[in-house]
């Protein structure tokens, strides 16, 4: 293997979702330090592409149409291509799909290293038990393992029951310059929001499974004790659940109060108007949203799960409650709702912790680590 590895990237279609803006981030900036990175995605035309493309990542995959079954059989046949004319050293998989795509489209080549990243918890398995045998059988197949927080990587060690088979890459964000207040004001008006409100933001996609329900059913039991004016910004964009959320926003009396900020690319943008930031989700590998939210020195209320247990500090830069306990939301708001002195304090312990801990470099420095030493692992290996 060349000291430089050429890596390939196995990816599903690039649209707007928390494992492709980090290949976004990432990508780019390894091959600024050196590195031959190209992408192969199972489907061309995401929202993401041209942008990954225009920062100088190689972008290859299947262009056809027809159904899903076909697609995927044309995916494998057109990657086998594609790592035959390329010969990488490395080739990472990204989520499952691209994981049995790329496996199958693999077989039989060598030399070539293969690299699994899983970027949430494994709970898709309960629905999906064939997919997650499939996947428990790959491992044994597969050079490393990689996770993006505490517990995806105790999950992969469990499943491949390898701990040195197993590393950990946190996410990584370009820090934002500290809003001020005029930027603060001026979001506010152009979301029609009071000044003086007392404003929550979440930003996460319209899924059941980020817990928009249970921050309603918990707003709902403080309505009539948050004093003043407030408004909940929902930043997302629908991926089938919002119909439902504003009917319960109806019901619960709070349509009124709920701010809807959807489909906008700059979905870290509104989050100048904020006063707190809440990640109510019910599963989680690394949440981007939840490091973004801190970066703007938002304080933040955050359900024990996953990755939001790594980013956070309970009681320091923020508030973890049990998963899906809307009376415990309620209690972490209202605590926030009424100390602006706690919120100016968390929302800056929150910063530092991201700045310190979670910075795009920290994350590139990560990757450029890991792939020298899965090269240098490979190459001191017999052909």
């Amino acid at each position: 293997m060349s000291e430089s590895p050429r890596i390939l990237v196995v990816a599903p279609r690039l649209d707007v979702g928390g494992t492709e803006l980090h290949l976004v981030r990432v990508l780019p900036e390894l091959r600024r330090r050196g590195l031959d990175v190209s992408v192969f995605v199972l489907a061309r035309g995401g929202r993401l592409e041209a942008r990954l493309a225009g920062l100088g990542v190689p972008v290859t995959g299947y262009a056809g149409g027809a159904t899903r079954p076909v697609r995927s059989i044309s995916a494998v046949v057109q990657l086998h291509r594609e790592l035959r004319r390329l010969r990488p050293d490395i080739i990472h998989f990204f989520l499952p799909e691209p994981y049995l795509i790329g496996m199958l489209a693999s077989s039989g080549i060598r030399p070539l290293t293969r690299v699994m990243s899983r970027r949430s918890l494994a709970v898709y398995q309960r629905k999906y038990r064939l997919l997650g045998s499939l996947e428990r059988w790959l491992h044994r197949f597969t050079d490393r393992l990689l996770g993006n927080s505490i517990a995806v990587v105790n999950a992969l060690v469990a499943e491949c029951g390898t701990p040195a088979k197993v590393d950990l890459i946190h996410n990584g964000i370009v820090m934002p310059p500290p809003v001020s207040p005029e930027q603060r004001l001026a979001m506010r008006a152009e979301l029609n929001i009071p000044p003086d409100a007392f404003t929550m933001a979440v930003s996460a996609n319209f899924i059941s499974y980020k817990g928009h329900r249970d921050l309603l059913d918990a707003l709902g039991m403080l309505r009539g004790r948050l004093s003043g004016p407030w408004r909940l910004m929902l930043i997302g964009q629908d991926l089938g659940a919002a119909a439902a959320l504003r009917r319960q926003a109806e019901e619960l009396g709070l349509a009124d109060n709920i701010v809807w900020v959807e489909g906008r690319s700059d979905a870290q943008s509104p989050l100048a108007a904020a006063d707190v930031g809440i990640l109510p989700s019910h599963q989680e590998g690394f949440s981007n949203s939840l490091i973004e939210m801190m970066a703007g020195a938002l304080p933040v209320v955050a359900t024990r799960v996953g990755g939001n247990i790594d980013a956070v500090v309970d009681g320091e830069s923020g508030l973890l409650v049990p998963v899906k306990d809307a009376a415990a939301l309620a209690a972490a708001i209202a605590k926030l709702h009424g100390d602006a002195a706690l919120r100016r304090s968390m929302g800056e312990a929150a910063r530092s912790r991201v700045g310190e801990c979670f910075s795009l470099d920290a994350c590139v420095a990560g990757y450029v680590d890991f792939y020298a030493r899965v090269a240098a692992r490979s190459g001191s290996s017999p052909a």
